[in-house]
């Protein structure tokens, strides 16, 4: 057996010791699987919660969940939206203080992954492992400096391309300083090696986005299909639903414009978020959207054994084009048909595997879910293969077995060299 001390830089995503029931992902997941494999992990993250907007702690704290998972909050300033200059502070903040832990650490792990973004956090992490001489997976999940630019209006975009230039250099710099660079889709690894002008190497690989698909007892169903009755979702009215946070990624004038053409068809839009009161009033006094707010794993599953399909109506941005988003896993782990403007990789992905449709101007989103309506059949063999494909590709212990292997591989081959 080979056991490993890992540590995961993992910053913008929920903890083991976070109040109430958060939704785990990449670090918590990738935590588990080592640590269920007889790894030691520990987790550094930031004091300030993400998701929740507050702070775990105002200062540098370790939490000892277990003899096998230790955490490590690294404090700095917060901020309350998700775009914006107190964000940039935050993660400078982050990075520098992150500095100042590692100056005095004693400590050597195996092999350490780093989530990428922030881009500080993961500079500072990646050069001080590089001086140490331990290997590095730098894990990207969005096309950070590149969207900073793309928040401007496009005429901005050549001056904000010059302010963020230190940003463009840091994350250069961090992809050549790690041992390998792993992502969620192959279009979206072939955009940061491109970007780095790096060469594809042998450990650098795709590790899809994934949940576990979490079991739902019979009676929490019970009560959830209760629920969905009280807030006025009618049975024999076809259903299309979203679950997410209101972000500006998203763009919900089709979907206006099918609820106004579509007058049988229910549309329930769940979660909140800033945009959620924006998206509110486009939809205002159409009578078959329904804003059920926040729901939890059994109201989604009860939603889902109703519904005919997901939406997952993207902007086509680069980070969504290049990549498979969080929503249309979700949607695959529901079994269910996708909807969705985005090209690139989903559109391929609707195609190759027949997982649902890509809706535009010309087949607009009122004529796609009109197909699944019209033929039991086609929203029938849709959902199979949406199970096919997930069990295939997506499969939760798959994808992180796949993953403490591969961390397993790297370390060995370290280490095989140094010796």
């Amino acid at each position: 057996i080979y056991n490993m001390k890992v540590w995961i830089l993992q910053t913008g995503e929920p903890i083991h010791s976070d109040k109430g029931n958060p939704r785990p992902q990449r670090g918590i997941n990738l935590s588990d699987t080592l640590i269920a494999k007889g790894h030691k992990v520990i987790l550094w993250t930031s004091a300030f919660s993400h998701s929740g907007k507050y702070h775990r702690s105002l200062k540098y704290k370790v939490i000892k969940i277990n003899s096998n998972l230790e955490i490590r909050l690294i404090p700095s300033s917060g901020y309350n939206k998700h775009v914006g200059l107190a964000r940039l502070v935050d993660h400078f903040q982050l990075g520098w203080n992150l500095k100042k832990v590692l100056k005095n650490e004693k400590d050597k792990p195996d092999i350490v992954f780093i989530g990428y973004p922030p881009i500080e956090t993961a500079a500072v992490m990646s050069k001080w492992l590089l001086k140490k001489n331990i290997p590095a997976i730098l894990d990207f999940i969005d096309l950070w400096p590149s969207m900073y630019v793309e928040a401007f209006p496009k005429i901005f975009h050549p001056l904000a391309r010059i302010i963020f230039e230190p940003y463009f250099y840091l994350s250069k710099r961090t992809v050549k300083d790690v041992t390998a660079v792993t992502s969620t889709a192959p279009a979206f690894l072939k955009w940061v090696l491109n970007f780095a002008k790096k060469d594809l190497g042998k450990f650098d690989k795709v590790f899809r986005l994934t949940s576990p698909q979490g079991k739902v007892s019979h009676d929490e169903l019970v009560l959830a299909n209760e629920w969905w009755i009280l807030k006025g979702l009618e049975k024999n009215k076809p259903v299309i639903f979203f679950v997410g946070t209101f972000m500006s990624v998203y763009d919900f004038k089709p979907v206006v414009a099918a609820a106004k053409k579509l007058k049988n068809v229910q549309f329930v839009l769940c979660g909140d978020g800033y945009y959620l009161n924006s998206v509110k009033k486009l939809m205002k006094n159409l009578n078959n959207v329904l804003f059920p707010g926040w729901i939890d794993r059994p109201k989604i599953v009860s939603l889902a054994n109703r519904s005919i399909a997901s939406l997952a109506p993207y902007k086509n941005i680069d980070n969504y084009t290049i990549n498979i988003p969080n929503k249309i896993v979700d949607a695959l782990i529901l079994g269910l048909p996708i909807l969705s403007p985005l090209r690139g990789e989903v559109e391929n992905m609707i195609k190759k595997y027949q997982v649902g449709f890509t809706y535009d101007e010309k087949n607009d989103l009122s004529t796609c879910i009109q197909t699944l309506i019209k033929d039991k059949k086609i929203q029938e063999q849709l959902s199979r293969n949406v199970k096919k494909l997930y069990n295939s590709e997506y499969e939760f212990n798959k994808v992180y077995n796949e993953m403490v292997d591969h961390l397993e591989e790297i370390s060995k081959n370290y280490k095989s060299k140094i010796k």
